[in-house]
């Protein structure tokens, strides 16, 4: 044999021993990522709820920060299911505040103002919202809403896929949070956000477990003062919720807050508003 020959063998018994060590390296790191997926769901599922009947009353809902636009420019589902269900969170009277956490890193991309625009259109008050505009990841809004705004029991505002970090991250904190979803929600999410979402929770758990990472920035702590509630006409429809509102992709610099679109004075003035818009179809 000659040496060329034994050099051949020894690079591809070399190259043989890196496959299997590459694929066994990438089998225990996908075997970790789900086992924490598992984990996060399964310690988290039974504090999410969909009926407001079983949620009782809170000082304040968290309500986490998305774009109100996908990435393509078309309204975004998540954006709507969220302001629709604090709106009706608030005007059910399970919440009497609202926190609008969400990024705003610079000028042009701001989402607690988003939030605080589209939940002005569905009638709730001003002086029943708050800003943070430090939200920049979920780990920021919910460990925020505990240290800066000094909440120890709290509803968080999202997607049922989203809730199971948010409440992981609240209670490995030991805050009582709950959270709540709308029913009319399709529970099925776009694959991009799923798959994200899925390393999302394994991360979470890297950052609390072994990294113990904090927010950002926390800043003084900014207590939140809890008003009486207003009393407002609140209807919701019971077919799909794309014409409830929209969000104008160039909003006005200062809040603007028309009459509520689904503020009627009576059912039946609702009634005859519906049956003018079927016949417009």
């Amino acid at each position: 044999m000659t040496v060329l020959s034994l050099s051949t063998l020894f690079s591809r018994g070399v190259a043989r021993r890196i496959v299997k060590l590459a694929l066994s390296a990438t089998g225990c790191v996908l075997l970790l990522i789900t086992a924490a997926n598992a984990w996060v769901v399964s310690a988290t599922r039974e504090l999410i709820v969909d009926d407001m009947g079983r949620l009782g009353v809170h000082d304040v809902g968290v309500v986490l920060g998305t774009s109100p636009f996908t990435r393509y420019g078309n309204r975004n589902l998540l954006f709507t299911h969220r302001m629709m269900a604090a709106a009706e969170l608030y005007a059910a009277g399970h919440v009497r505040h609202l926190l609008l956490s969400g990024a705003n890193p610079d000028r042009t991309y701001n989402e607690p103002r988003k939030m605080y625009q589209a939940l002005r259109r569905l009638g709730v008050p001003d002086h029943a919202l708050t800003f943070d505009f430090a939200g920049f990841r979920t780990l920021d809004s919910v460990v925020r809403a505990q240290r800066v705004f000094g909440l120890d029991r709290f509803v968080i505002i999202s997607q049922r896929y989203h809730d199971y970090r948010a409440l992981f991250i609240a209670r490995y904190n030991g805050a009582e949070a709950v959270a709540y979803i709308r029913p009319q929600e399709d529970r099925r999410q776009p694959l991009r956000a799923e798959t994200r979402e899925y390393l999302a929770r394994f991360k979470a758990v890297i950052d609390l477990f072994l990294l113990s990472k904090g927010p950002r920035f926390l800043g003084p702590q900014r207590r939140i003062v809890i008003e009486p509630a207003t009393t407002y006409g609140f209807f919701v429809r019971d077919r799909p919720i794309a014409p409830v509102y929209v969000v104008p992709r160039r909003a006005p610099s200062v809040p603007v807050a028309p009459r509520p679109p689904l503020a009627y004075r009576d059912q039946t003035q609702r009634n005859a508003l519906d049956s003018r818009t079927t016949n417009d179809r």
